[in-house]
């Protein structure tokens, strides 16, 4: 499985091959913003509140987009998501060893 610095390193190259390496960060939220409508949307059809069917592959593709962005911001402030990662993973494993 590929690391998450890896990810982080072909958005950035991806982004900067077509010029969006220049998103106002604002931009990029509000666009996950509309990327987690869409999930919550997905949520709602599959426990019955919409009556449109649900699809686990559109699931799936709004979620990567939601990691992308992620992603993107992430990059936009220089944040080593990988390492971020570990660091949350001993604070919550520090949280419930005292459960």
């Amino acid at each position: 499985m590929k690391k998450l610095n890896h990810y982080q390193r072909e958005v950035d190259e991806y982004d900067r091959k077509y010029g969006w390496d220049v998103d106002r960060a604002s931009h990029i939220v509000l666009h996950m913003a509309e990327e987690l409508g869409e999930i919550a949307r997905l949520i709602l059809r599959n426990e019955g509140y919409k009556t449109e069917k649900f699809e686990k592959k559109e699931l799936a593709y709004e979620l990567t987009d939601l990691l992308y962005l992620t992603l993107k911001l992430a990059n936009k402030f220089e944040i080593n998501l990988e390492k971020e990662w570990d660091e949350m993973w001993k604070r919550y494993e520090k949280k419930t060893s005292r459960l």
